[in-house]
């Protein structure tokens, strides 16, 4: 069984999660915690796999315990669960070692998808990293894309659910014409939705010089890597 702590001061929201969880998701234990000083008994007494938790807390960060929580247990696995969507604490968090940061109010199919990948993950205790191109690697788990240097991954851009399922198929089809239909039907995704997420994907990813996304007419797209 793989534990997982949800933090969470709202009662019935920590609750819900919880129940969301055990409904989705197979072969975990949920514990949940509505403060650090409760959450601190838990994580000793049960060593969790995940940590599920709120930044703002009625007795200090999240932050705070995110940081015990790795030097007690350096291979789990952390998630913000949070209502603060900047920029700045995203950042802040994954420059300190987060796996992932979902913002409130979450997406139930979001949330659930990405704890079912880690709780595979943990159970097979292996990564799924995709190589890019060069020293640029995709997490397919958490969405993040990163770049390895000097012995570390840096996150370099992290993509939303939608935007990493459609980075995963363009990887797997690089330099390759993909049909849109053929991904709206892998992802259950409506073609009105389609050209926002793309756009989008494409504004990340302008970051890394070297990779571009093409339309091509009669609805189709292309991922180009120039080596």
């Amino acid at each position: 069984m793989v534990g997982i702590l949800v933090v969470e001061d709202e009662i019935e929201l920590a609750k819900s999660i919880a129940e969301i969880i055990r409904n989705k998701v197979k072969g975990v234990n949920i514990f949940e915690a509505h403060s650090i000083s409760e959450a601190k008994t838990l994580m000793y007494k049960n060593k969790p796999d995940i940590v599920i938790l709120d930044i703002n807390l009625p007795d200090g960060r999240g932050t705070d315990l995110y940081k015990e929580y790795k030097e007690f247990y350096p291979e789990g696995v952390a998630i913000y669960l949070t209502a603060i969507d900047s920029d700045i604490e995203k950042l802040i968090a994954f420059e300190l070692g987060a796996d992932d940061y979902i913002v409130k109010p979450f997406n139930v199919n979001e949330l659930t998808a990405k704890i079912n990948n880690w709780v595979k993950r943990i159970s097979k205790g292996s990564k799924d990293y995709i190589h890019v191109f060069s020293d640029y690697y995709f997490d397919k788990l958490t969405g993040n894309v990163l770049l390895y240097k000097d012995g570390f991954y840096h996150l370099v851009e992290n993509l939303s659910y939608r935007e990493s399922k459609i980075f995963e198929i363009l990887i797997e089809n690089v330099n390759k014409i993909v049909d849109v239909d053929f991904i709206k039907d892998r992802m259950d995704l409506s073609s009105s939705d389609l050209p926002s997420v793309v756009y989008h994907l494409r504004k990340k990813l302008s970051k890394i010089g070297n990779i571009r996304i093409l339309t091509i007419k009669g609805g189709k797209l292309k991922l180009v890597i120039n080596m």
